[in-house]
């Protein structure tokens, strides 16, 4: 299906869904780099949680995170019912799927749309919802936020899924045949990019680290779920040359334990910032950095050419996107402060197996970053804008 040639620029529509930070900084991502390459595009942005209305996005960010910390065994059981389950996938596809599209009938009535990408599970439910029936003539792009790909990501009636791994295009393909699939790098925007060896030497200046310390990121995301203070005693543990930053996101309880700590071993060895506005420059410091799962943070670890360490990854899609990244050897998992406290140790004793983790680390992410995003999304360029091919069969 194609759209006739118009004067009106191309609209592209983004819809998120703010569980966390990570698939808004994604949605951001895309709506700069499409800005960047497309001047001429009207890009517009949605938050799904927000159009469906009732604290929906606070009940689902609330289930989200009372699952991951509390109720981990029912966190995978529900993710391996999403998988193996016709009734839980058609509940998903069919009854959430028409409420996202409820929800977003305003957004796309304001005038014609070409695209609309996604870069939350529920919003792709819903625009795939709405193209399966003929309600949406607009190529549907969804960006899968993790390393590892999930049956909650996928939905027929979508056109192309954006993948972070060559490991994750098989399965995702597997998961929907009519679509098409796309290896790109992280979608965390330009100030994430490989760092060098005098940026570095900036960073830990600007940030007062010390230039020969072993300086160790540890952060739970956001919403800081997980052992934040475990990784902390086992980074200390390693070594007086180790340096430690905790980001602990909206972990309050975390943050208060975590500086009395700091008044234990010092402010030299531990920072615990309330809040971190500027990640590419602590990136550009760290050595290493330690989280929970393959979400945002990792790909701006791993955009930044550090070295990633998954802890204690979270159920169900953490455990995935480590085992994932661990085949394609881009990180490391530890499931106990010893392995991460003798995994730190063997890079100090080791200095270059720490450099070939971040060639490795570098490497991917700048494998796939010659990739158009705007051809991809199919976007005309300004050269060529006459027509939009929305997909064989959709």
């Amino acid at each position: 299906m194609t759209r006739p040639q118009t004067d009106r620029a191309t609209r592209l529509l983004i819809v998120s869904g703010e569980i966390g930070q990570g698939h808004a900084a994604v949605a951001q991502a895309v709506r700069t780099t499409v800005a960047r390459d497309r001047p001429d595009c009207d890009i517009r942005v949605a938050e799904a949680f927000a159009r469906m209305g009732h604290g929906s996005g606070p009940v689902f960010r609330w289930l989200f995170e009372f699952g991951v910390r509390w109720t981990p065994l029912l966190q995978e059981a529900w993710y391996a019912a999403v998988t193996h389950s016709r009734l839980v996938r058609w509940f998903y596809r069919e009854v959430m799927g028409a409420w996202v599209a409820r929800a977003l009938a305003a957004d796309l009535a304001t005038g014609p749309t070409d695209v609309v990408v996604s870069t939350h599970q529920l919003a792709t439910a819903g625009l795939a919802w709405l193209r399966r029936r003929g309600r949406l003539e607009a190529r549907v792009v969804a960006a899968i936020c993790d390393f590892a790909p999930h049956a909650y990501w996928t939905y027929p009636g979508v056109d192309e899924y954006l993948v972070l791994s060559d490991l994750a295009a098989a399965p995702t393909r597997e998961m929907d045949p009519g679509a098409g699939v796309t290896v790109r790098s992280a979608l965390v925007g330009a100030p994430f990019r490989p760092v060098p060896d005098d940026e570095a030497r900036a960073a830990r200046e600007h940030l007062d680290l010390p230039p020969d310390a072993l300086v160790v990121v540890v952060t739970a995301g956001s919403l800081g779920l997980g052992g934040v203070a475990d990784a902390v005693r086992a980074a200390l543990a390693t070594d007086p040359r180790c340096h430690v930053v905790a980001v602990c996101g909206h972990d309050e309880r975390a943050r208060v334990r975590l500086r009395a700590l700091q008044r234990k071993v010092g402010s030299a060895r531990l920072r615990v910032p309330d809040w971190v506005n500027d990640v590419p420059t602590l990136l550009a410091a760290a050595d290493v950095v330690v989280n929970n799962s393959g979400g945002a943070t990792a790909q701006e670890a791993l955009a930044c050419g550090r070295t990633l360490v998954i802890y204690q990854p979270l159920p169900a899609h953490g455990r995935d996107s480590a085992r994932l990244l661990e085949r394609e050897g881009l990180a490391t998992t530890c499931r106990r402060p010893r392995e991460l406290t003798r995994l730190l140790r063997g890079w100090l004793a080791r200095p270059a197996a720490l450099r070939e983790a971040h060639a490795r680390a570098t490497a991917w992410s700048q494998q796939q970053a010659a990739v158009d995003l705007a051809a991809v999304l199919k976007l005309p360029s300004e050269s060529d804008p006459g027509r939009l091919d929305v997909g064989p069969g959709r």
